[in-house]
């Protein structure tokens, strides 16, 4: 039976994988590059962030009854999101020594927070939790299921977003496209799938998909 303690730290590992392809394009100087990967770390991590300030966290404060049991974790994602934005807005082809800098520092903050996070706190709340763990354990597979097609050729991206609701088809599914899918969204209707898109900076898409009501 998966965890949250799994899940999240699952998560951390991909969010590592993203920082390993920034550090990349960092060392080569590949700015253009740079502003793409970050843009795509950027919002794992900020996903990850959303399910434990909005899911987990309260849940945790509910239990143990502690309103401030979490605040140092959240100080820290303030800490981390600030970064991330300042190396958003931040011009890395005119100014890459401060974007290097800034860089290691949000790596620095990012490795201490989840080692933190997966000795400490994680086990701390699926002692507390309970019942509750395995049900936060599934909402955090769902809320992390990511299904990213930027960049591939038609019909490729269609034929792999279906594959995916056709294994898994009511779980919700996270999709992260080049382009907005319109065509797909009338293949969704008739399958009974409703959708919801967001515009993300670099001028990809998010696509969450699911279930529609009946």
């Amino acid at each position: 039976m998966p965890t949250v303690s799994a899940e999240l730290t699952e998560h951390h590992r991909r969010c590592r994988e993203l920082f390993a392809q920034v550090e990349e394009v960092v060392r080569a100087a590949d700015w253009p590059a740079f502003n793409a990967r970050l843009v795509a770390l950027r919002e794992e991590i900020l996903g990850h962030f959303r399910f434990e300030e909005e899911r987990l966290f309260p849940v945790y404060e509910e239990a143990t009854g502690l309103r401030d049991g979490t605040e140092e974790l959240r100080a820290q994602h303030d800490d981390i999101r600030a970064i991330l934005w300042a190396l958003s807005a931040a011009s890395a082809a005119h100014d890459p020594e401060s974007c290097r800098s800034e860089f290691d520092t949000l790596a620095l903050l990012f490795r201490q927070h989840t080692e933190t996070e997966e000795s400490m706190m994680y086990p701390a709340f699926e002692r507390t939790l309970g019942p509750r763990a395995a049900e936060l354990a599934e909402q955090a597979r769902q809320d992390m299921r990511a299904l990213d097609v930027r960049g591939l050729d038609p019909p490729e991206p269609f034929l792999r977003i279906m594959k995916a609701l056709t294994q898994s088809p009511d779980k919700p599914l996270r999709v992260l496209i080049h382009r907005e899918p319109f065509p797909l969204y009338d293949v969704l209707a008739e399958q009974g799938f409703g959708h919801r898109a967001r515009a993300l900076e670099d001028g990809s898409f998010e696509i969450v998909i699911e279930r529609a009501a009946r």
